[in-house]
């Protein structure tokens, strides 16, 4: 018990990346400044501490009573280790104001229709999904294709099954899941998986962002991570946060095609279809 008396006090500052604590008391997966990596390969948010969060002593925090705390994801915040240089009990003491960009109801696009408003193609191969493969790779990517190993990527990141069928059913629609894939219309030159489209500055910033980690942009790996960082730091914009409470992998599809493609034509059915077979392959 001599970690937890308060001799080797640890403080830190981190950035709260999911509020969905499976024991219902208002935990929070931090990454941490300076004890996590922003590097989602090195450390997944699966592999991230629960942080306990301290309320006022004008509530219950006992047997289910009183509030819960309210941290949401995105929130940077300020606290301690219980257990002090061992560091993996950490604990959430205020969250520190910030400003980002727009709040959702800002942007001027709608929300994903509901699933009964969208009309599922019936089966027949409008892209080919890889069958899923019996052995991993040795890469840090596990699976025996581009889009087994996306898929697992962003399960392992936070991402449910159905969220993740919904991004790859776009980024198989928009590049059949080729990082160095570029866009076959005269002059556009978007690149990647998603499709990053110069003109809007797009695959500048893919490009800056391999650039200022060293990395190369034209790989699977970066790619998928750089999707990760974008559609969460932007993530008021891109509807993050909606997007993580979709449990439908159509509405799933259907927002990331709106939100954050923003393609000129959509394919809409192409899109769900490849979404749902992704699914029904790797899920």
């Amino acid at each position: 018990m001599i970690n937890f008396y308060g001799d080797n006090m640890r403080w830190f500052i981190g950035i709260v990346v999911s509020n969905a604590d499976p024991l219902h008391v208002g935990r929070c997966r931090v990454r941490i400044y300076g004890a996590h990596s922003d590097n989602v390969n090195e450390v997944p948010e699966a592999s991230l501490p629960w942080a306990s969060c301290l309320v006022p002593t004008t509530e219950d925090g006992v047997s289910g009573l009183g509030r819960s705390p309210n941290v949401k994801p995105g929130a940077m915040v300020f606290g301690f280790f219980m257990d002090g240089n061992v560091s993996q009990q950490p604990v959430i003491m205020g969250s520190i104001p910030r400003i980002e960009v727009l709040d959702d109801d800002k942007i001027s696009s709608q929300d994903a229709p509901a699933i009964d408003e969208i009309e599922i193609p019936a089966e027949r191969n409008l892209i080919d999904v890889p069958p899923r493969g019996t052995t991993a790779s040795l890469e840090s990517l596990v699976g025996s294709n581009n889009t087994e190993k996306a898929f697992n990527f962003l399960v392992g990141n936070g991402y449910s099954k159905e969220q993740a069928a919904g991004v790859l059913g776009n980024f198989i629609v928009e590049s059949r899941m080729d990082p160095t894939a570029v866009s076959e219309v005269p002059g556009e030159e978007s690149f990647g998986i998603a499709q990053w489209n110069p003109a809007a500055g797009r695959k500048q910033r893919l490009e800056s962002y391999a650039s200022d980690r060293n990395l190369d942009f034209r790989t699977l790996e970066t790619q998928l991570q750089f999707f990760h960082y974008e559609f969460k730091t932007e993530g008021s914009y891109y509807g993050y946060n909606k997007f993580k409470a979709m449990g439908s992998y159509i509405q799933a599809t259907v927002h990331i095609c709106d939100k954050y493609e923003k393609p000129g034509t959509k394919h809409l059915d192409r899109r769900i279809a490849a979404a749902k077979k992704t699914l029904e392959t790797y899920g």
